[in-house]
């Protein structure tokens, strides 16, 4: 697998978790940061099969949850080998999850203009 090889643009997320499912496990995990083409996801517990060609997860939203269909690109473990933290590329998504991703990239992008605004206006 690759390690970490994400070309879209990131945005860090707080408070999403992921229900991971790999055909044979189910997990839950924290989604660090989202693009529009992949998640990356940490604490996957180890027994989670991330060579699996396709895994499920229900990404549970501050207002509602989406369905998605990932594919493992890359993983690194962690905690003594405990937990693994995984880079998905997305590879069904619907309307809904398009809509969402958009959402928090624009709002980073939001964020960063008002930043940037803010530090220029001071000097």
């Amino acid at each position: 697998m690759q390690m970490n090889r994400r070309a879209g643009k990131r945005q860090s997320t707080m408070g999403l978790l992921s229900s991971l499912w790999d055909g044979k496990y189910a997990c839950i995990g924290v989604i660090e940061d989202v693009s529009s083409t992949g998640i990356r996801v940490s604490q996957v517990p180890s027994y989670f099969d991330e060579y699996s060609q396709e895994c499920l997860t229900v990404v549970h939203g501050p207002f509602r949850d989406f369905k998605v269909i990932l594919q493992p690109s890359w993983k690194l473990e962690t905690r003594k080998e405990m937990y693994q933290l995984i880079g998905f590329q997305v590879v069904t998504e619907t309307v809904s999850w398009k809509q969402f991703a958009a959402v928090i990239l624009k709002t980073s992008q939001y964020q960063e203009d008002v930043f940037t605004w803010y530090l220029l206006r001071d000097s």
